[in-house]
């Protein structure tokens, strides 16, 4: 009995960890959209005003397609002075052989 709980593996610690997370900035930027919200409503503005809702998803689409065009650009730069390159090795070349 002594030596049986030597060589017996321990159990799992089992903890009633619940994460919690705090965004102070969306809270902050909540309170400031109930606080104007309020506001435009009082003085009869919301219906003058066009309401324009930009989500994560359409913030993410326009910059993937700013970021495929700036990328395609970088990839036809690159190509042409691989391009230059080779055309201006080639020349170089063949001007040596000529000379022998």
């Amino acid at each position: 009995m002594l030596f049986g709980n030597a060589f017996k593996p321990r159990s799992h610690y089992v903890y009633n960890y619940k994460p919690r997370y705090y965004d102070e900035r969306k809270e902050r930027l909540e309170k400031m959209k109930a606080k104007y919200e309020k506001s435009a409503t009082e003085s009869g503005e919301a219906e003058d005003i066009p309401k324009i809702t930009l989500t994560k998803d359409q913030l993410r689409s326009g910059w993937q397609r700013h970021k495929k065009v700036s990328s395609n650009r970088a990839v036809n730069i690159r190509l042409a002075i691989i391009i230059t390159i080779l055309v201006g090795i080639l020349a170089y070349i063949f001007e040596l052989h000529k000379l022998f």
